[in-house]
């Protein structure tokens, strides 16, 4: 009769979980990450590498910021400045920083995600 009564605690503990919680508090590290990345890349002095922009204010790199909903993350910018870094322009060529940032941090982010997670479950 113990894998029965183990059986029943395992799904009374499952009953308990609140896994929108778990989820919404595993995305909250990894998306920072993310955005600490994305601040990173826009940090190249004037005169460095141009594949990224470069930092003459701040100002694309203060307009990065971050929101987590339920278990959808996003990282981005309200600045209109940083579309047209991103995509480029007619007379100004695509300088991405969004997506390398993300591409580069994707395993990192993943392997944060399902430890925090996992974590929370089992705290749960």
């Amino acid at each position: 009769m113990t894998l029965v009564t183990g059986l029943r605690q395992a799904q009374d503990r499952l009953a308990r979980l609140d896994i929108g919680l778990a989820i919404t508090l595993s995305l909250e590290p990894a998306v920072e990450t993310l955005e600490a990345k994305v601040a990173e890349l826009l940090s190249q002095p004037p005169g460095q590498d141009h594949s990224v922009p470069w930092l003459r204010t701040g100002a694309l790199r203060a307009s990065i910021d971050h929101d987590t909903d339920g278990a959808v993350a996003v990282v981005g910018s309200s600045s209109d400045i940083a579309v047209d870094q991103e995509l480029g322009t007619r007379a100004i060529p695509p300088r991405p920083f969004l997506a390398p940032a993300a591409a580069a941090a994707a395993d990192d982010i993943a392997t944060s995600i399902a430890g925090a997670l996992a974590h929370h479950l089992a705290d749960g």
